[in-house]
């Protein structure tokens, strides 16, 4: 043979399979002992150069599509498997998916905007562009960025990796074009989650520190720009602007929220405001954390696996602790399942991803998997890991919509109990008022003091009405003060009366202070109705006891009047008392002699007291109702422009804004049937027009709502009449009147068809002549005429008596000639 010829190779008699291939090309790196078997090629190996040769295997083994995975043990094993194919999309999927979560982005922030924004807009005034620089620009702009450095990061480690493929969310047209309330908008961000495709558990890793670094990439650059995002909402947030309809809030991870409470009392004011920042922040933090959950398939389940293994992580008590740390989490700090929350699609992605991959140790796919990490990394990423968790770890609630925005103005006082002796006496209410709402509100104050009384009234404004207007979240007090400047009587109670007015919503809160004396009496007498009888009575206060009397009642008026229970004019009232009533003869008495009453003795102590001769009014009507046309008006108190008549409810005066008169049918009769209506305003009545009342026996409430009166009333069934004083009809005829000529003329109309039985008495010490009177009240008009008596008072008053008329006369005391 020709020394310059080549040698001729040697040449396999048979065929090599892939096993012996793959074999063949691994014991050029790595001594093999004997082949194990199994589903993919497996060999049991040599591992003394596992470390270094383990690479240089990979990249010789890629070109042929396959790749070498170390097992290490008790006996190292080399298992090949075939390299995956056509993981990558290509360029257009990741356009469509990203311009589609650009639109969803953007119909989100219009749908969270168009409650309001300030004024000329939050950076511009189109409130597209709006949404775009304020939310969708800075939400893509970070998830961009995202990818960029976890694509840097991975090929730094040796491995290729896909971009972020944004999921957006179709929902957000459901609440925009539905016209629902912000409040089912649980997700308001546009974008659902934001998979990397490929998926990042099916590309291949060289070990767990390339796994581990590359998957807290993503969530750190989220958490990051979710934290500068907040910064920036929380010095650019702007003061009040106009809302039309309920806002949506988006509150802050435990980070920002600690220090912005400790260095801003406003600061949860400031987040009601809501700049779109706020929301970008809190759709960057809130992802960002959840992807640091041990979830399979998040990157915080895939850092799970690098700083554990894959065998530990996999298994079933590891896995059984996620589960109940998530679901206790889910429970107890975010009370998740308490309604249709924001966690409820959360938990319906992350338990399905925790029960059914949670112990499929197939991925992620790590080529050496076995080699944990070195004792620096394992402490880096512990670091982060605890750091992210906690401190951006969400609110309850990370979106909700803001209830308070149009809530009602409140109000509270604070009141002195006693009245307290200065140079004069004095005393306080102060009256603070709150609006918690997002909306301006108008306020008007005003406060009075009730009955006749020495005391007066101030408010710390100077007016006698404080108005204004308090902006959302303002607050102010004003101060209501109480003086008593007479020395030469003691201050009776004082019964006060604050009407607080919100808007086109009105308050009223009605109290009494004591002077802080041992003993002290109403501001006024006032009449009691019990069953028939009706009694004079004063509200007494009393620490110890002490005698009551009046000084301006001689001896002469004991055997007329007394005080209720007593023999004369005098008792000894103790603590537990906390009213004295005069009873009499007549009850019309008191409001005869209520000059005589003006002075109260208590203890050492003198009282000056006014009478309120507000009278509780029972009077009569027939099934077919007050009659009332322009010969026989409805008359006093009924005659005011625009009062309105109530059967009584629980208010003494309800608001009558929405109240009209009765349905007209346009006929002369104009029929109110007040027990089908029962609640009105008074018609006018016209030139040949008549009204008729129909009123069951009941309680009535007229209210005179100008003047802020009240007038109760009983209804019996008996006649229909009429009371003239003078020219002025008179309905409510029961009350007490004084005759003061020598002749009385009583004019009654009686308005029904047959005659009233006219009933008669007299009382006192000075007899009236009757002689003259009649015993009944035709149909039509009727005059009586009488002499009055020589008396010191003369009364006389209308009740009445089981379908008949009682006129009561007293005469008191003859007046000397």
């Amino acid at each position: 043979m020709n020394e310059k010829e080549p040698s001729p190779l040697a040449v396999h008699k048979d065929a090599w399979s892939q096993k012996d291939l793959l074999e063949g090309i691994i014991q050029r790196y790595i001594p093999t002992r004997s082949h194990v078997g199994g589903l993919w090629p497996t060999w049991e190996i040599e591992a003394d150069q596992a470390d270094e040769k383990l690479p240089e295997l990979n990249s010789y083994l890629g070109r042929l599509g396959w790749m070498a995975r170390l097992q290490r043990g008790d006996v190292d094993q080399l298992t090949t498997i075939p390299l995956p194919h056509h993981q990558f999309p290509g360029s257009r999927i990741h356009i469509y998916m990203w311009s589609a979560s650009l639109i969803t982005l953007l119909l989100s922030a219009l749908r969270w905007m168009e409650n309001g924004r300030p004024s000329g807009g939050w950076f511009v005034e189109s409130e597209f562009l709006d949404a775009l620089i304020g939310f969708a620009f800075p939400v893509l702009f970070t998830l961009f960025l995202a990818s960029f450095i976890q694509t840097r990061i991975s090929a730094k480690l040796g491995v290729r990796t896909g971009h972020i493929l944004p999921i957006p969310d179709p929902s957000v047209l459901l609440w925009l074009f539905s016209g629902l309330s912000t409040s089912f908008f649980i997700w308001p961000f546009g974008i659902f989650f934001i998979p990397t495709l490929p998926r990042m558990d099916a590309r291949p890793w060289p070990d767990r520190k390339s796994l581990a670094w590359t998957s807290v990439s993503v969530p750190i650059v989220l958490l990051v720009s979710g934290f500068v995002f907040w910064t920036l909402g929380l010095i650019l947030a702007p003061d009040a602007y106009l809302l039309t309809g309920e806002p949506y809030r988006a509150n802050p991870p435990f980070l920002i929220e600690l220090i912005s409470t400790a260095f801003d009392t406003s600061f949860q004011t400031t987040l009601d405001w809501g700049h779109p920042f706020f929301f970008a922040a809190g759709f960057l933090t809130l992802v960002g954390w959840l992807l640091m959950l041990p979830i399979p398939t998040f990157p915080g389940g895939r850092l799970l696996v690098a700083r554990m293994g894959i065998q530990e992580a996999r298994s079933s008590g590891t896995q059984i602790l996620m589960f109940m740390l998530l679901v206790t989490a889910a429970l107890f700090i975010f009370d998740a399942f308490n309604g249709f929350t924001i966690w409820i699609p959360v938990l319906s992605v992350a338990i399905p991803l925790l029960l059914f991959m949670g112990g499929d140790s197939r991925i992620p796919v790590l080529i050496d998997g076995d080699r944990p990490l070195n004792e620096e990394n394992h402490r880096r990423l512990g670091l982060v890991l605890f750091i992210a968790i906690l401190f951006a770890i969400p609110s309850q609630f990370p979106v909700e919509p803001v209830e308070r925005w149009d809530a009602e103005a409140t109000y509270s006082l604070d009141v002195d109990v006693y009245a307290e002796l200065d140079d004069v006496w004095n005393a306080s209410a102060m009256i603070s008022l709150e609006n918690p709402s997002m909306e301006n509100r108008n306020y008007t104050v005003v406060g009075s003091i009730l009955g006749t009384t020495l005391w007066t009234a101030e408010l710390s404004c100077g007016e006698e009405i404080c108005d204004g207007q308090l902006e959302p979240g303002e607050a102010t007090s004003i101060e209501l003060l109480f003086t008593h400047e007479n020395t030469s009587h003691q201050p009776t109670f004082l019964d006060y009366q604050i009407d607080v007015t919100f808007d086109k919503t009105e308050h009223q809160e009605i109290g009494t202070i004591h002077p802080n004396m041992t003993g002290s009496v109403g501001a006024e007498w006032y009449h009691l109705r019990s069953g028939e009888e009706v009694l004079t009575c004063l509200d007494v206060y009393l620490e110890e006891s002490a005698n009551i009397s009046f000084p301006d009642l001689g001896s002469d008026w004991m055997p007329f009047l007394w005080l209720e229970g007593q023999v004369g004019l005098n008792q000894t009232l103790e603590t537990t008392d906390n009213i004295v009533c005069l009873d009499g003869v007549d009850q019309a008495l008191p409001y005869n002699v209520q000059s005589y009453l003006r002075n109260v003795a208590l203890g050492n102590a003198t009282f000056v007291v006014g009478f309120d001769s507000t009278w509780p009014h029972i009077v009569s009507a027939s099934e077919d109702g007050w009659f009332i046309d322009e010969q026989h008006p409805i008359g006093t108190p009924f005659n005011q422009e625009g009062t309105t008549l109530y059967q009584e409810n629980e208010s003494s005066c309800p608001d009558n804004e929405n109240l009209v008169t009765p349905p007209h049918n346009g006929s002369a009769i104009w029929n109110w049937n007040i027990s089908v209506r029962p609640a009105a305003k008074i018609p006018s009545i016209g030139p040949d027009e008549v009204l008729m009342i129909k009123l069951a026996p009941n309680t009535y409430i007229h209210c005179y709502q100008d003047e802020g009166i009240a007038t109760k009333f009983s209804i019996q069934k008996g006649p229909n009449l009429i009371l003239y004083d003078g020219s002025e009809p008179i309905r409510l005829w029961d009350a007490p009147r004084t005759a003061t000529s020598t002749e009385l003329t009583i004019a009654l109309f009686n308005n029904g068809t047959s005659d009233v039985v006219l009933r008669h008495s007299t009382l006192g010490d000075v007899e009236w002549d009757l002689q003259n009177l009649t015993d009944s009240l035709s149909p039509g008009w009727n005059n009586l005429t009488l002499g009055v008596p020589s008396s010191v008072i003369n009364t006389y008053q209308l009740t009445h008596q089981d379908g008949a008329i009682l006129i009561t006369f007293g005469g008191y005391l003859e007046a000397e000639p």
